[in-house]
């Protein structure tokens, strides 16, 4: 059998349809499930309830919103590198919205009445977190980025999966299961709900009511990040924080380690020389303290032995005079004792009259022929009275 390559069958299916003149110009009828514009070439998809349609239309001026129900018009194309058929519009005209998107809006209006959007209930964020739960696929692009991006900033963090589907009838379930399970889970300090992005109908699970409301009971803080930046679903509006994206979500988690350290060092050398400048004042206060008190001290003991040396000249003074004093009463007296002195009496020709070795001082007592002895400065007379007569 002959063996087509898949470049060969790629074209001859691009010829059969594009000249099945039917599929030129038709009219298509589905509801917007995504569309982005870039360069004025809008990239889009419709489906129904069974099938999804990829559809381009170059010069586009237009905007859809998601739900959005269009009716295009275009030509059937099939792209043969990637193997991919599409609608190229030619024009698109909005017939109302898509019923997908009407129970998304009335499902956040209600839980919206409820409460489940107050912000004053949410929680707040930790600022230095260690241990993430991540709630997504494991074989999911989203969990690698998540895991780069927290590597990247901060290696000591630790993530924590819980491998969940994240579209398709079972992911409700499972992604309800997985946020009771890390609300009681005290190792964990936050949560991340995660998928990239898609159209209505592959975000349906995080709009669904049972994830919101498990969301809203879950007592650890829960970041949305599902799909792009321009996707909005039910649990984003009920979580404590959404983030844009799931690598978006990972670098308002993982707080920068390297710039924390850098900061940390920061503080400490600016601590350091706070300290050093600190020490540098006080011991140059102390210093000055010191020098001041020595002159203060060198000054009090100048005056002190001042004082001292006067005091002293005083005592001596008073002392002196003291002497001179005493000596000069000494001398008093001595002269006075010195004139009193028998010795220097009888020196003076004055003589002691003895009786019987008795001084005699009454001389009435002598009588005729007594003996007496006469004590002179040089001799001792013996005598006899022959008369005693009172002087008139």
């Amino acid at each position: 059998m002959f063996a087509l390559t898949v470049t060969q069958l790629n074209k001859r299916i691009k010829d059969i349809l594009e000249n099945e003149v039917i599929l030129e110009h038709i009219c298509v009828c589905g509801e917007i499930s995504s569309f982005s514009v870039t360069r004025g070439i809008a990239y889009f998809n419709i489906k129904d309830d069974d099938s999804l349609l990829s559809c381009v239309m170059f010069g586009c001026n237009q905007n859809f919103n998601l739900g959005d129900k269009v009716q295009v018009t275009g030509n059937v194309n099939y792209y043969v590198k990637g193997g991919k058929l599409s609608l190229s519009a030619t024009k698109i005209e909005l017939m109302g919205q898509g019923e997908l998107y009407q129970q998304y809006l009335l499902l956040k209006q209600r839980l919206e009445l409820e409460g489940l959007f107050d912000t004053n209930l949410k929680k707040s964020i930790p600022r230095f977190i260690k241990r993430i739960g991540v709630i997504t696929s494991k074989t999911g692009a989203v969990l690698q980025d998540i895991i780069n991006v927290t590597s990247r900033r901060n290696p000591t963090v630790d993530l924590v999966l819980y491998d969940t589907q994240v579209q398709g009838v079972v992911a409700v379930d499972q992604i309800v299961e997985a946020i009771n399970f890390f609300s009681t889970y005290d190792k964990v300090d936050v949560i991340v709900v995660a998928r990239g992005g898609g159209s209505i109908e592959d975000l349906q699970p995080f709009n669904d009511e049972a994830v919101a409301r498990a969301c809203f009971e879950c007592k650890k803080p829960i970041v949305s990040a599902v799909g792009h930046e321009t996707d909005f679903t039910i649990i984003d509006f009920v979580a404590d924080l959404r983030a844009p994206t799931p690598s978006a979500a990972a670098e308002l988690l993982a707080f920068d380690y390297y710039d924390t350290c850098d900061t940390f060092n920061s503080y400490i050398e600016h601590f350091n020389r706070q300290i050093e400048r600190t020490y540098n004042e006080y011991a140059m206060m102390i210093a000055n303290y010191v020098a001041t008190f020595q002159d203060e001290v060198k000054d009090l003991v100048f005056r002190l032995e001042f004082k001292v040396k006067e005091l002293l000249n005083q005592c001596e003074n008073i002392v002196q005079s003291k002497i001179e004093n005493s000596i000069y009463s000494v001398n008093i007296l001595l002269n006075t004792l010195d004139k009193l002195n028998p010795i220097n009496l009888l020196r003076s020709g004055y003589a002691i009259i003895n009786k019987y070795k008795i001084r005699i001082k009454d001389y009435t007592k002598l009588k005729k022929d007594d003996i007496i002895t006469i004590d002179t400065n040089t001799h001792e007379i013996k005598a006899q009275i022959i008369e005693n007569k009172e002087r008139v």
